[in-house]
């Protein structure tokens, strides 16, 4: 299942509505050169990710560090974290989310609202 999201091309390989019995969702996500996911929670789903090609920023709560192809970070359920392309050309990585019966909880953008808005500006 292929999809385009707020600039960003989005490549499931697990997804509820591909495969419903999974324990965890799966994507690459292909981010273009100074793209990025604002900062935002997924209240009932940690996620991993996976760095492939290129370099992000990423953040999460207050803490930024530099992601590199075949680095990798644990965000818990509910912790505000944004990914960011930090270089050139496009950035690319896998996202992997569980457990499956947090899907419906969403994904929520916090990153109008301090501290977050204080930390680096809005894409």
């Amino acid at each position: 299942m292929f999809e385009t999201a707020f600039g960003r091309d989005h490549h499931w390989h697990y997804h509820p509505e591909i495969i419903k019995q999974a324990d965890s969702y799966m994507v690459k996500v292909v981010m273009p050169e100074g793209g990025g996911h604002n900062f935002h929670v997924h209240p009932e789903m940690h996620e991993i990710l996976y760095v492939l090609k290129g370099t992000a920023e990423q953040w999460i709560e207050d803490e930024m560090q530099l992601l590199e192809a075949g680095d990798s970070v644990y965000i818990g359920a509910n912790v505000a974290h944004g990914t960011f392309n930090a270089g050139q050309g496009e950035l690319e990585f896998l996202a992997i989310l569980s457990p499956p019966e947090g899907w419906e909880a969403g994904t929520v953008d916090v990153s109008e609202s301090a501290p977050y808005s204080e930390y680096r500006p809005r894409i």
